[in-house]
């Protein structure tokens, strides 16, 4: 039996799945992405997230980085761009497994440093990354966070208040320090001259 209309994924939001997956090249169906995003959504609500891609037994171990069998590496030198490969256990390049630092040293890259030179396709992706973006993410450095319109105009909405506080504050000081300072004196430490004697005469 079906399940009630009210209860269906809104259409802007299975248009917006499905050129998400044509962009990413995916062979899954609109129908089979959304249940497996709704099941992910359950299982993290329940603190059970479970991965959705099978963890790969073969690939190459660069230090910290692990690229996975059909990862791809480019690197461009002197006008001049090469490409390698995953397989198996190996980086392929030109028909030998060598490091990424070999690879770039065969195009001339003496004294670069591989992690800034060298861009990563991983297996599934469409876009290119630096290897050095990859090694912090794999070193446990968390990438930087987006932040909600809501929390943007909220942060800024504080901003302004402590602003506006502060300019207050300096307006308030600035008003006190603009007065005239008037001299008030207690009865004994009067002048003699202050004090009118007892015969002057009333008009």
């Amino acid at each position: 039996m079906d399940a009630p209309s009210e209860f269906l994924a809104p259409t802007h939001a299975l248009r917006r799945l499905a050129a998400f997956l044509k962009e990413k090249g995916s062979k899954l169906s609109t129908s089979d992405a959304a249940t497996m995003a709704i099941n992910q959504w359950i299982a993290c609500e329940r603190g059970q997230f479970t991965s959705l891609a099978p963890t790969p037994t073969r690939g190459y171990q660069w230090k910290t980085l692990f690229l996975p069998e059909g990862t791809e590496l480019r690197a461009t030198m002197n006008g001049e761009t090469a490409y390698a490969r995953v397989e198996g256990d190996d980086l392929r390049y030109r028909g030998r497994a060598v490091s990424p630092r070999q690879m770039l040293l065969d195009l001339g890259g003496k004294g670069r440093n591989a992690w800034r030179e060298v861009w990563v396709l991983l297996p599934g992706e469409r876009k290119w990354q630096p290897a050095s973006r990859l090694r912090r993410v794999a070193e446990g450095e968390a990438p930087a966070r987006l932040v909600s319109p809501a929390e943007a105009m909220s942060a800024a909405a504080a901003c302004m208040s402590e602003t506006l506080k502060t300019a207050l504050a300096l307006v308030e000081q600035a008003n006190q320090q603009a007065l005239p300072a008037f001299e008030r004196r207690t009865s004994p430490q009067r002048r003699a001259s202050d004090a009118l004697g007892d015969d002057v005469p009333l008009d």
